[in-house]
């Protein structure tokens, strides 16, 4: 694991803060002023000076706990450590501590009694077989006076959490636990953190839903899992007894998430990929099929042959929704509600900084999309983009009808280099190049000779076409630029045509 020493912009030299991490995808959060690791492997903390192993919270397990057992249950056994605490009240003549748990550990143990310190075999022994604490005098009489602390290591625990992938913060109104998922062994399991302590999941904080669970998101109050074939809502409440619960149920059992990195919140709604395409949940506080929005339907004839879906990932930027699946990324834009696909990108993840949008690849190389303002933005890793926008197949409303296209209206948003050139494809022919046109503004900064242009207006002219179709049934316009360095906007499209004889 390596931190710069500089802003991302101004990259100078790594400075590795810890080894050992595994080749794995790694999953960040921050809390308490601290960023905490999960890399499937190991559970890590970074105060922004060192990185090292998360040190388990140690749990009371039972407290008002006579010397001989009983007492009451306090809190649950911490699955990350193997360390636990007992209460004891004692009577000022027992010599003899029976703890909760037998088959200690080795780990030196340690005592507070009546305040003060001691530890193993400086005032008391310990019978680990049997899990005894002995004294050599009895302490004092007192209510909890006496905090035995020692060691008993449940194989298996800690890997339930350290295996976990992703994770996100919940607790009502206010993000107090950390909730977690994604272990491949335990792939249908949620734990739990203590309030406000990421170094601390009870035993027993834990639910089990019906299949794997693919990620988390949030919806007002509520906490949404995401499972393979539906989603469960997970709510705060206050018991009877004044402390914290979170009970869930399920809100939705025919449309899941496929992919965990699908997961974005698009206008405080939940949006993921699932089998079936994009969906967006839109009400979360019912279980009823009709509570979740089909949004990918224009695209799911391509995006549901994508190979690799469960490995989707997605990032909201600009007001839109990206979808990466192999090379290619689905943009839904929506404030419009329309699709974009753009290709040749590479992404296996995304990171949106100080207003610019990364994305990393699978062979370790970073790329940032240029912004609009930028000079020579309009480019694909310096090869020319291929933009285009085709039509639906137009009839005119009247499939019965042979018809005449006359004339195309089009405009473009004019900017420093931008061009479009126009076809069109009918029943009878595709078209060879009809119009080519540039709108290009006059940029001190970038000046073209090859393409001098005096306009400074950025209002659109609108542009005619001849198209002289005659006696088609079916038209369909193809609007395209495929030039380095060149935008292309389409503002407005119209089509002047006349109706002809019926089809015979």
């Amino acid at each position: 694991m390596q931190v710069w020493q500089s802003d991302l912009y101004y990259l100078i030299k790594p400075v590795e803060l810890h080894s050992g991490i595994s080749d794995n995808q790694v999953s960040f959060f921050v809390m308490n002023d601290k960023c905490y690791i999960l890399d499937g492997v190991n559970y890590l903390e970074f105060d922004g000076t060192t990185m090292k192993a998360v040190e388990p919270y140690i749990p009371t397990i039972s407290i008002s706990k006579e010397p001989a057992g009983g007492g009451s249950a306090h809190e649950d056994f911490n699955l990350l450590g193997a360390g636990f605490k007992d209460s004891f009240s004692t009577l000022g003549t027992d010599t003899v501590f029976h703890l909760s748990l037998k088959g200690l550990d080795t780990t030196v143990c340690k005592a507070e009694v009546n305040g003060v310190s001691m530890t193993e075999n400086n005032g008391f022994t310990v019978d680990r077989v049997n899990g005894t604490v002995n004294f050599t005098t009895a302490p004092a009489k007192g209510t909890n006076n006496v905090i035995i602390t020692a060691y008993k290591t449940q194989v298996g625990f800690p890997e339930r959490i350290k295996k976990c992938r992703f994770q996100t913060m919940y607790g009502g109104s206010n993000d107090t636990r950390v909730f977690i998922s994604g272990n491949p062994d335990m792939p249908d399991y949620v734990w739990r953190s203590g309030l406000y302590d990421p170094t601390y999941f009870p035993e027993n904080g834990f639910y089990k839903f019906p299949e794997d669970v693919k990620g988390f998101s949030k919806q007002y109050d509520y906490l949404v899992v995401h499972r393979v074939n539906g989603k469960h809502l997970i709510s705060y409440e206050i018991g009877a007894d004044g402390l914290a619960t979170f009970p869930s149920k399920p809100i939705n059992d025919q449309i899941g998430t496929l992919a965990s990195k699908s997961i974005q919140i698009i206008e405080n709604n939940p949006v993921s990929l699932s089998k079936n395409g994009v969906y967006m949940l839109t009400a979360s506080n019912v279980r009823d099929e009709r509570n979740v929005t089909h949004l990918s339907a224009p695209i799911d004839a391509k995006l549901l042959r994508e190979p690799n879906l469960d490995k989707a990932v997605s990032v909201e930027f600009d007001k839109k929704y990206w979808l990466a699946v192999d090379n290619n990324v689905y943009m839904y834009d929506y404030m419009v509600q329309e699709w974009f696909l753009y290709d040749n990108i590479h992404a296996s993840n995304f990171l949106e900084y100080k207003g610019n949008l990364y994305f990393g690849d699978h062979q370790g190389l970073l790329y940032r999309f240029k912004r609009d303002d930028e000079p020579r933005a309009f480019h694909d890793d310096g090869k020319a983009i291929n933009a285009y926008w085709t039509s639906k197949h137009f009839t005119f409303g009247a499939d019965e009808l042979r018809k005449f296209v006359e004339k195309v209206f089009y405009s473009i948003k004019p900017g420093s280099r931008t061009s479009v050139d126009l076809y069109y494809v009918t029943n009878k022919k595709e078209s060879e190049l009809v119009k080519s046109t540039r709108m290009d503004l006059f940029d001190f900064n970038d000046i073209d000779f090859n393409n001098f242009s005096f306009l400074t207006s950025i209002f659109p002219q609108e542009t005619m076409a001849k198209i002289k179709a005659k006696k088609i049934t079916h038209f369909q316009l193809i609007l395209k630029n495929d030039k380095a360095d060149e935008s292309l906007g389409i503002l407005s499209v119209g089509i002047k045509y006349k109706y002809q004889s019926y089809v015979k």
